[in-house]
């Protein structure tokens, strides 16, 4: 009877329109959570069979309700750092644990409203806990997967229980693979200097260094700050010394809680060293002002004099004429104030005073060129006195009394070839023979001689000097010379071209050079170092015979190498760089830095690039230091932390270093909405929604991560409230089909 189908379809429209007046009233008071999707109602007809073209059989309708999860709602600013939404594709992965077992589930959200909980960890107001790939710096296992953040190369790892490094395979969603991040776990850091960067003008004017008169100048000194593996800050003094024209040396100081450190570098043709340039000697550090009447002594091998330096009060009851005082009461308060009145005694009354300076609380002493050894007791001054380093084995001071070794002065050159001759007959068709390899000398017009079998041919028809043909440019012939020496000796890097001289360096593996010049004659004015009196002699003097074969010694490369940090152009900018690391070992406990592979890296100097006035320059004018700049940083504790666009959680210290602790993933669907909800505005992955892919924000179709930003909900008031309304009069209306129904039953009860 179709009234009976009136009422029911009455019914069912009551039943709808409560279902979307729920949905409608579950938006409204979502309007203000957090990644909340809104839900839709929409109606389908039900429809029962006509069996009748005369009669209607009522239905009538039931709601079809539709939550859009893909759908992404405006982004807010927040003011919490540890806040962050999702713009495009994905969702957070989170777990109702923070330390998700076997049997907890995994969920997925856009409700990144996440705050530090009581221990630590970043939960949203839902009770999900954030989940993310640990970092670890890279130690280069193949099985790591690798992500570099900021030109540095991290992995996915982290470390167990155990300490056993665990490699995450970001493609799994478990706890092996994904871990919580945790903020209270994280400790403080501290970066040791890995290079220093400087900019320069040594100036032009100054004179070539005079040792013994140490104030004329061409001496200049920069400062520059270096940390430790502990995070110390330690002064380090770089001195320039004028050597040529065109040529400054470098030496160093001791930093504060070191035992010893070495400038390394090049040679003059850009052959690495496999030893010291400058060594730093020595230091006397001071803990305090040394006490009144306390002294040190510092005996020169030299000229066997000993120095006697007293600290005293009373500089008048120092009466001993190889004693000296030191006036503690001369405006002395401070230890940099003593050390600094200690160095102007020594630079007073000590030949090659320019070896000590004064450094803060210390007293820095550098191996010279032009020094003797000296021997140094500090004995009666231990009550003040820190440490005194020196270069070789036996650091410290356990007695008061160390030695600074006295510097070979004749170490950079081992030898030399000078070719005197511009006669072309002095050279065409000669051999020089070079540790068993003859080098014959060939040109064209008027003589071409042919090159034997046995030897390497020395074209030099470019340095024959034209028209007459008869001549050479020396020059350009040892130019010439050097280029076909080095590519055919067994140490081409020992082989430099310099003027008219062949020079031979010294090789620290050993190997002599056997040199026969008998066939050149008198063309040859070369001359070779003695090892026995460490002498530069001609070659002719060296046995009494200009016929004889002779031997370059094979030494080693000892500290104090007289090749210079820097070489300059005639422009000023630089032409080689022969100093290029710092070597450091620590005596307070820190790393050392010698590059070992079980310590830590030297540091490296960056002085400018050849050609160009970045860095280094020998210009005319006053000498000015344009920048020191070095990337290590003192100790820091843990003040804060960020989310970057990539999903990178990254940690902040105090001392300004940061350090990326974890990623936080996004997850994505195939079919996001086919979804199951949970309570907490997060849901599960269903076979309908496919399995969820993990991806680094911004990559492979997921979206980006915004810090400091909430993902609003998807209601709209208005619309909701006009929907309220519209549900609101279709409830009504199908009450009154009800209604209506239920009066025409009753009519046609009474009729019957």
């Amino acid at each position: 009877m179709s009234i009976f189908g009136a009422l029911q379809s009455g019914i069912s429209g009551l039943a709808a329109q409560s279902s979307a007046m729920g949905a409608v009233s579950d938006n409204i008071v979502n309007v203000n959570t957090v990644g909340y999707k809104g839900t839709s109602t929409s109606f389908q007809t039900l429809v029962t069979k006509q069996t009748s073209s005369r009669l209607y059989s009522p239905g009538g309708v039931q709601p079809s309700p539709k939550q859009s999860i893909n759908a992404q709602g405006l982004l807010s600013s927040v003011s919490s750092s540890t806040a962050c939404a999702i713009s495009g594709n994905g969702y957070f992965v989170v777990n109702q644990a923070a330390n998700p077992g076997e049997g907890d589930m995994w969920a997925y959200t856009r409700a990144g409203d996440f705050d530090i909980d009581e221990n630590g960890y970043l939960k949203n107001t839902g009770g999900f806990y954030a989940q993310g790939w640990s970092l670890l710096p890279y130690d280069g296992n193949p099985n790591a997967t690798v992500v570099n953040i900021n030109g540095i190369n991290y992995m996915k790892a982290y470390y167990d229980a155990s300490g056993n490094t665990v490699y995450i395979n970001d493609n799994i969603v478990d706890g092996r693979n994904l871990r919580p991040v945790n903020l209270a776990t994280i400790g403080g850091t501290a970066t040791p200097t890995q290079q220093i960067s400087l900019g320069a003008n040594l100036p032009s004017s100054d004179s070539i260094y005079d040792p013994t008169n140490p104030s004329g100048g061409g001496r200049r000194t920069v400062s520059a700050l270096i940390y430790d593996s502990l995070g110390n800050a330690s002064n380090v003094s770089l001195t320039y010394t004028k050597e040529s024209a065109n040529s400054w040396g470098m030496s160093t100081t001791v930093p504060s809680g070191a035992a010893s450190v070495v400038l390394s570098g090049k040679t003059e043709n850009t052959g690495d060293l496999t030893s010291d340039v400058y060594a730093a000697a020595g230091q006397l550090e001071f803990s305090s002002i040394p006490a009144n009447g306390s002294s040190i002594s510092i005996k020169d091998a030299g000229t066997g004099k000993t120095y006697n330096f007293v600290f005293t009060n009373d500089p008048a009851s120092v009466t001993d004429p190889d004693s000296y005082a030191v006036d503690l009461t001369d405006g002395i308060v401070s230890i940099s104030d003593f050390t600094r009145a200690f160095a102007a005694k020594i630079k007073e009354v000590m030949p090659s005073a320019g070896r000590f300076s004064a450094d803060g609380d210390k007293i820095s002493i550098v191996q010279s060129t032009a020094g003797s050894a000296l021997e140094i007791n500090a004995s009666k001054t231990l009550s003040c006195l820190q440490s005194a380093a020196n270069p070789l084995p036996s650091t410290g001071i356990p007695t008061g009394i160390f030695t600074i070794p006295e510097i070979d002065q004749d170490i950079k050159n081992c030898a030399r070839i000078d070719f005197n001759s511009t006669d072309l007959t002095a050279y065409s068709g000669k051999t020089l023979e070079l540790d068993g390899v003859k080098y014959f000398f060939t040109s064209g017009n008027p003589l071409n001689p042919t090159v034997p079998g046995d030897c390497v041919g020395v074209d030099i028809t470019e340095a024959v000097i034209q028209p007459a043909g008869t001549q050479v440019d020396v020059a350009k012939m040892v130019s010439i010379l050097g280029g076909v020496i080095n590519t055919n000796a067994n140490e081409p890097a020992r082989f430099v071209a310099s003027g008219i001289s062949l020079e031979i360096l010294p090789s620290s593996s050993g190997g002599n050079i056997d040199i026969n010049v008998t066939d050149l004659g008198g063309a040859i004015n070369g001359i070779v170092r003695d090892p026995t009196t460490e002498q530069f002699k001609p070659i002719q003097n060296f046995d009494g015979t200009l016929n004889s074969s002779f031997t370059v010694n094979g030494t080693d490369i000892e500290e104090g190498s007289l090749a210079p940090a820097v070489r300059f152009n005639a422009d000023g900018t630089p032409k080689y760089f022969f100093v290029d690391d710092m070597s450091i070992e620590w005596a307070n406990g820190a790393q050392n830095m010698n590059n070992d592979p079980n310590h830590g890296t030297s540091i490296k100097f960056e002085m400018g690039n050849v050609g160009t006035n970045d860095g280094l320059t020998q210009l005319s004018g006053n000498f000015t230091t344009n920048y020191i700049k070095q990337d290590g940083a003192k100790f820091g504790s843990y003040s804060g932390v960020s989310i970057d666009s990539s999903g990178v959680v990254t940690a902040l210290f105090d001392n300004g270093e940061t350090r990326p602790i974890a990623i936080l993933p996004l997850a994505t669907f195939a079919n996001p909405n086919g979804m199951e909800s949970l309570t907490g505005n997060a849901w599960i992955e269903t076979d309908f929604s496919g399995q969820a892919l993990l991806k680094q924000a911004g990559t492979n179709g997921a979206g980006q991560v915004t810090s400091n930003a909430l993902e609003n909900s998807t209601v709209d008031l208005a619309t909701e409230f006009s929907n309220m309304i519209v549900t609101q009069r279709a409830y009504s209306a199908a009450t009154k089909i009800i209604t209506t129904a239920d009066e025409m039953l009753d009519e046609l009860t009474r009729l019957t």
